[in-house]
């Protein structure tokens, strides 16, 4: 739980991750199923209230791990573990100036060694979310390394802190009118927009796995975007490491809405690939990615993603004078985190990836909900690797509430995420979520939705 925050990509390479996790078993007969998992709104169940009770965690760190902030309330703990409560309480209720302080504090100064070390993780989080690299470079101590190139895991949050500690503040200026740009469907099923980086015109995939944006090595080289050092650093990606050059974006252009000084990463061009079919060995299946507009960017907007449409529409966010009428269920710690219920209420929590290529579970969710599974195989047919079988358990079907909707899950497959998190998490939204209709996604007020899509113009109902 208490691992350091990494820069992550865990789209990337998704099936790879899956053939070779190690969950479950297969029967001598498996199942064989070619359909991905189903995931739709649920018409036939009743809506829930949205409220959830408090997580069955039975310790303190159990209970942090839940995101349950409240946990202090029923049980005896220390002032230590009360302040780091109060400051997880901060973050879920996206006060982050607040949470950064009191974090500051436990990280520097508390007693505890658990909740100075469970304290620095979440700073990094809060600092990396602010774009306050210059101070999350001063947080090591002097005797530590301070130059990224010598740092000592470079996939490490503090490891990009140094070179980017001189980019200037980012500036996303807005339109006064929602902007709609085109969708379209990567070979893995990620939505990708147009984009305009420092003038050109590029295709980018939309991928909240990825905490930070990227752009391939040839298209940077065109757009004029050079590298901050000359030294390469590392992503932690689903199947390992690869290696990355942290640089900045003098512009980005979604449309009429453009972001100055966007710090990036640049990844080998002969990287940035998606390989179709068994025979991956063929450049006519092999699909390029331009680049990735990560959680860095969708996390400034309030984006709605209407698959059924091929549109997304995107907006500045706007605090509300009073109190949302969706309670706040998706969480940056590190990783952005999507929150639904059982019927019960009991709290469940979803790693947001529009960028892998389905929803799946893990077995966090077998242990919470009373669901049938099976023993089966999936062919997944997008990755580094090409075609994968997949050999593993699935979960029949399961009815969870999000934002107080139902949504029922069918076919999900059951393995261990291949990355660490501070959150325990119970799955995966990956792009197939989309199907559904329209994915909203607005983190300035903690708002993950997914909505019914009205028919395209000329269509009857």
């Amino acid at each position: 739980m208490l691992t350091r925050m990494k820069i992550s990509l865990a789209c990337f390479g998704l099936a790879v991750a899956l053939s070779s996790s190690g969950s479950g078993c297969a029967p001598p007969r498996p199942v064989m199923m070619d359909e991905p998992v189903s995931v739709t709104l649920d018409k036939a169940a009743a809506t829930h209230s949205g409220a959830s009770r408090k997580s069955d965690a039975k310790t303190f760190w159990q209970a942090m791990s839940s995101l349950d902030p409240a946990f202090p309330e029923s049980y005896h703990v220390s002032s230590s573990e009360r302040a780091f409560a109060a400051a997880l309480g901060f973050i879920v209720a996206g006060e982050v100036d607040e949470a950064e302080l009191l974090l500051d504090s436990l990280r520097s100064s508390d007693t505890d060694s658990l909740v100075r070390s469970a304290s620095r993780v979440l700073l990094t989080a809060m600092l990396q979310y602010q774009d306050k690299w210059k101070i999350l470079a001063e947080l090591n101590p002097a005797s530590a390394v301070r130059d990224s190139s010598q740092w000592r895991d470079k996939a490490e949050v503090e490891a990009w802190a140094a070179p980017f500690g001189n980019v200037p503040a980012r500036r996303v200026s807005f339109p006064g009118r929602t902007v709609s740009l085109p969708l379209t469907i990567s070979a893995s099923g990620a939505p990708v927009i147009p984009v305009s980086i420092n003038g050109r015109r590029r295709l980018f995939w939309l991928d909240t796995g990825s905490s930070m944006s990227i752009i391939a090595s040839d298209v940077a080289a065109e757009s004029g975007v050079t590298p901050l050092i000359s030294d390469t650093l590392e992503v932690a990606t689903a199947t390992g490491r690869v290696g990355a050059q942290p640089a900045s974006i003098s512009r980005i252009d979604l449309g009429a809405i453009a972001i100055a000084n966007s710090t990036a990463m640049i990844i080998d061009s002969n990287l940035m690939r998606v390989r179709m079919g068994p025979d991956a060995g063929n450049p006519d299946h092999v699909v390029k990615i331009d680049g990735i507009i990560g959680f860095d960017v969708i996390s400034r907007l309030d984006i709605r993603i209407d698959y059924r449409n091929n549109q997304v529409t995107l907006a500045k966010p706007v605090r509300p004078a009073r109190a949302a009428h969706h309670p706040r269920n998706l969480f940056w710690i590190g990783k952005p985190n999507v929150r639904l219920t059982t019927r019960k209420g009991v709290p469940l929590h979803f790693h947001l990836d529009t960028g892998a290529q389905e929803t799946y579970a893990t077995e966090a969710l077998t242990l919470k909900v009373k669901a049938r599974s099976f023993a089966g195989e999936r062919r997944m047919v997008a990755g580094f690797a090409g075609t994968q079988r997949v050999k593993g358990t699935f979960v029949d079907n399961v009815r969870l509430y999000l934002a107080g909707r139902p949504v029922l899950f069918r076919r999900m497959l059951v393995f261990a995420p291949a990355y660490a998190s501070f959150v325990t998490l119970h799955g995966v939204f990956g792009s197939d979520i989309g199907k559904t209709g329209i994915v909203r996604i607005d983190a300035t007020n903690g708002i993950f939705l997914i909505e019914e899509s009205p028919p395209a113009p000329g269509l009857r109902p």
